[in-house]
């Protein structure tokens, strides 16, 4: 007597699943592929998030880099851990420390690098939604960049209030006392004034929580540079964007892989889609790169060398100014006093090596207006001022730096 088969023993066999390949962004994580992407005309709102990377090729350190960071750096100051001196409740019992770090590291000692000129590039090309920027040295300013496509996460030197009652002071105030190792106080309350750097423990500026609501939903390319990303709720903003939204990251290092959607170049969390690209190197470097790869790295070079001569023409400037200054009082004063011969023989030769220091400095303006001149993307200037500049008319040369400093703020 034979047995009956089990139930459900003659049902067919299904095999596995294939999976579902997921789609791919970019053809891979390569400066081509997002160069390729750019090209295609895909990238239409483009955000670009900096740190402290993009400008240590100006000179100015980064905070994490072992050995070489600022925060390894600020064992002269006594501090109990390195952040403190961002802490704004230690700064509120201990401000000395920030302040003598703030004059290190206060605008003007320094200048934009290829990286910060790759923001108006992207500008120009009306391809940048916006740039946010953990940076506190507000070199992205001195690039021309229109500031309402910047956005300074962390705040910047640019205005200072007092911490108690708010009421704003002038910049030169502030920058006046940190320059003469002083501590800026309210003339209000007299309360400590600070420049409006978000410290730890202090809400970000309103104008980043309200326009990252709106604009990382519209972006259609995120390009991350220079940051080590373990700042929140700045690093969290790579997470913001849409989920087929490709991300590019241009750093030494990895940076933002261990958060919940974050960067994941080798595909290890299998995310919907597979949308991130990574160049290690310096920030310069990748820069360069991509704009070869785009077909702009001429156009990035000249806005590089039209600023850097725009800067270096102001500074010409203004020391051509105190020169002539200078020589018009010493030639006053020798007017009104009587000196005895060996005086009079000093002060010629005073008088002869402050002439030789304005030829000098005339010689050079002259040749920095030349390149000025026949920059490939220069704008339109009248070259009147200057020329009298250089015959040392003193109201000429504050007219031009004048000049020089409208035509930064609009390129």
């Amino acid at each position: 007597m034979s047995s009956s088969p089990a139930p459900g023993n003659n049902r067919p066999v299904r095999g596995k699943a294939e999976p579902v390949p997921r789609p791919s962004i970019l053809k891979d994580d390569t400066l081509e592929a997002v160069a390729e992407f750019i090209a295609e005309g895909k990238a239409k709102n483009i955000i670009v998030m900096s740190g402290a990377g993009i400008s240590t090729a100006a000179g100015i350190p980064d905070f994490r880099s072992p050995g070489t960071g600022l925060y390894d750096a600020l064992g002269k100051y006594n501090l109990p851990y390195p952040e403190a001196v961002f802490d704004i409740s230690f700064f509120k019992d201990t401000p000395s420390p920030f302040y003598r770090l703030a004059k290190e590291l206060f605008p003007g000692n320094f200048r934009p690098t290829l990286t910060h000129y790759f923001l108006p590039l992207l500008a120009k090309k009306k391809l940048l939604l916006r740039s946010y920027t953990q940076n506190i040295d507000m070199l992205e300013r001195l690039t021309g960049i229109d500031e309402e496509l910047l956005v300074e996460a962390h705040g910047s030197f640019a205005t200072s209030k007092c911490i108690k009652c708010s009421l704003r002071s002038e910049s030169d105030y502030v920058k006046r006392h940190i320059m003469n190792d002083q501590i800026p106080y309210c003339s209000k309350c007299g309360g400590l004034v600070k420049p409006e750097i978000t410290f730890f423990g202090e809400d970000l500026p309103v104008r980043f929580g309200k326009l990252a609501q709106v604009d990382f939903k519209k972006c259609d390319l995120l390009i991350v540079l220079g940051t080590s990303l373990q700042v929140e709720p700045f690093n969290r903003l790579i997470t913001r964007v849409p989920a087929k939204c490709p991300r590019l990251l241009i750093n030494r290092d990895r940076a933002g892989e261990g958060m919940r959607m974050g960067f994941d170049f080798d595909d290890k969390w299998k995310h919907p889609v597979k949308r991130d690209a990574l160049f290690l190197g310096n920030c310069d470097e990748g820069v360069r790169k991509l704009a070869q790869l785009c077909g702009w790295e001429d156009e990035l070079q000249a806005l590089y060398d039209e600023g850097h001569i725009q800067m270096k023409l102001a500074e010409e400037m203004e020391a051509l100014a105190l020169s002539e200054n200078d020589k018009t009082k010493s030639t006053d004063n020798s007017k009104e006093t009587t000196k005895k011969p060996e005086e009079a023989k000093e002060e010629t030769k005073k008088e002869e090596a402050k002439e030789t220091q304005v030829d000098m400095i005339k010689d050079e303006l002259e040749e920095i207006i030349e390149k000025f001149e026949t920059s490939t993307v220069i704008s339109t200037t009248t070259t009147t001022t200057e020329e009298e500049a250089v015959k040392g008319e003193g109201s000429e040369v504050t007219k031009t730096i004048e000049t020089d400093v409208i035509l930064l703020s609009k390129a």
